[in-house]
């Protein structure tokens, strides 16, 4: 099974949980999805598929059949040659966007609402047995970093991990460090997890100011990175004025990171020009509160002192976290 964004609410994720443990299959989350399709803290979560054709051709090998549900077939970033399974795959696919459904390459197509399939699927196929599948197993957490070394975005988001509580909404916008966000911070919940499809920049911050304004019982963070945050800044004035009680955790590594990657993938010489910018000292010009943070002991000292209240603050947070930039870059 492949879900995504299109089944991001209770209704389909009871069905699909059904019909995953009737089938004993696998469930893995599409690529570059806007939010999650399936809890993935359950035994048949598989984790989230590879953005390029060969790794996704190598990921989905094993398989004979596959029902995608509320995605496409397949998102895909950057461009490259081949098919996107073996030519004996069979692929099904249901979803209720008739574009995304007329536009993939299935064997059967379906345009419906996504629940009420897998609901009837689930009440109609014959139970399967068979062995389960490998459970998902997130990364340990990172050993804290040596005195006199940076944290990496590992050490911020297993803090975050060991953190949140099951209801947090994750806004995300760090292209780079995205899948290892996907590896570590699982979402537990309907609208656990929110991001532009496909990538994007400039939404994060508006729009977990929105969220929150939108499901004030949700603690809701922001793991956005620092170029990223250079696109919508103007958007923390409104959190404050609004009294939105986002955390927002700023990956600052001082340059376009994303960039630098998709040279290289070019053969373009690098790296892309860095910027140094107080973007906490532009969250206080703006009425937000915001902290610098560069020590993994302060890191993990703030969100102890925050987390526990996000459902119930009432105004925002900055954390402008210096981290290394990350080496390498495989959505």
């Amino acid at each position: 099974l492949v879900v995504g964004a299109g089944t991001d609410d209770p209704e389909s994720w009871a069905a699909l949980v059904d019909l995953a443990e009737r089938l004993v299959v696998p469930v893995v989350q599409e690529s570059f999805g806007a939010r999650a399709g399936f809890p993935q803290d359950h035994r048949l979560f598989a984790g989230v598929l590879p953005a390029d054709r060969p790794r996704l051709r190598e990921k989905l090998a094993p398989y004979d059949a596959i029902l995608v549900v509320g995605a496409s077939v397949f998102r895909q970033s950057p461009y490259a040659e081949g098919r996107f399974t073996s030519p004996e795959t069979r692929i099904a696919v249901v979803g209720d966007h008739p574009d995304e459904v007329h536009r993939s390459p299935a064997e059967l197509a379906v345009i419906a609402p996504p629940a009420a399939v897998c609901r009837l699927l689930a009440e109609r196929l014959p139970r399967r047995e068979a062995a389960l599948p490998e459970p998902y197993r997130p990364p340990p957490a990172p050993d804290p970093p040596a005195a006199g070394e940076p944290m990496r975005a590992g050490h911020v988001l297993a803090a975050l991990a060991e953190r949140l509580p099951r209801d947090a909404v994750v806004v995300e916008e760090a292209p780079v460090d995205r899948p290892e966000l996907h590896d570590r911070l699982l979402a537990r919940e309907p609208l656990g997890f929110l991001s532009a499809a496909m990538g994007g920049l400039g939404f994060a911050l508006a729009g977990a100011t929105g969220v929150r304004m939108a499901l004030p019982e949700r603690p809701v963070v922001a793991v956005v990175g620092d170029g990223s945050a250079l696109y919508g800044i103007q958007a923390l004035w409104s959190a404050a004025q609004y009294r939105a009680g986002v955390l927002f955790v700023i990956l600052s590594n001082g340059g376009y990171a994303i960039m630098d990657r998709l040279a290289e993938r070019h053969g373009a010489p690098g790296p892309w020009p860095g910027f140094d910018v107080d973007i906490a000292g532009l969250a206080r010009a703006q009425g937000c509160d915001a902290r610098r943070i560069t020590e993994h002991a302060a890191l993990l000292e703030a969100l102890d002192e925050v987390v526990p209240e996000l459902a119930g603050r009432e105004e925002p947070l900055l954390l402008d976290v210096a981290i290394a930039p990350t080496a390498t870059f495989a959505p």
